[in-house]
């Protein structure tokens, strides 16, 4: 039986499914030859979706390099387990996702991207924005968890630090373009350590722990 709710639903269904089916397509080209090279032709061609549908739900090349972009970060999202319930702010997790390397195709992707999202009416631009509040959110319960296990300074504000641990991890990326000669991940796993107070935090579990080791 088809209920209104159903029907309603109905025709989503089948757009969800051929945008993921576009997207998919741009990713697997841009891992094979770079998003310089993608076309709406070749996306066309690789995903079984004709041109101008493409267009429709993709009106330039620039939205398909967006969604393949946004294919990318759900799928690191996904693998980090970031998301899942009382995980904590892990430093040196984090660090090891800072691995930055121009010859990285993906890389290049976000990089361009991400200069482009400076041009207010760029499609990158309502995509960084609502990453960098997803980032804002989730860095902000990762820091509340860290507290509530010992390894974050209580006196923490989680928002305004969780807007510094992402300066911060922005900031080396840029720096790492213009000078590559360290490596992003240890002082990036320094930065966060030093912002969260972890070190201290450690620090003052040990001493209590020895504290009462003596005691007893």
């Amino acid at each position: 039986m088809t209920t209104a709710a159903t029907a309603k639903r109905g025709p989503y269904a089948p757009t969800r499914k051929r945008r993921e089916a576009i997207a998919a397509a741009v990713l697997e080209l841009v891992d094979e030859i770079g998003h310089e090279c993608v076309t709406t032709a070749l996306v066309s061609k690789r995903s079984g979706v004709g041109e101008t549908t493409v267009l429709y739900h993709f009106p330039t090349k620039d939205h398909l390099l967006v969604a393949a972009l946004e294919r990318i970060e759900d799928t690191q999202a996904e693998e980090s387990g970031a998301y899942e319930e009382d995980t904590i702010l892990d430093a040196e997790a984090f660090g090891a996702l800072a691995t930055v390397d121009l010859d990285d195709r993906r890389n290049r992707l976000f990089l361009m991207l991400r200069g482009q999202a400076a041009t207010p009416d760029h499609p990158a631009a309502a995509h960084f924005a609502q990453r960098t509040a997803r980032q804002i959110d989730l860095f902000a319960r990762l820091i509340v968890h860290s507290q509530r296990v010992g390894r974050a300074h209580p006196g923490l504000d989680p928002v305004t630090t969780a807007r510094q641990v992402i300066a911060v991890w922005d900031g080396l990326t840029q720096v790492w373009m213009s000078d590559p000669t360290f490596d992003v991940a240890p002082v990036l796993i320094d930065a966060i350590q030093r912002l969260t107070g972890q070190n201290l935090m450690e620090i003052q579990a040990m001493l209590s722990a020895t504290s009462n080791s003596l005691r007893s």
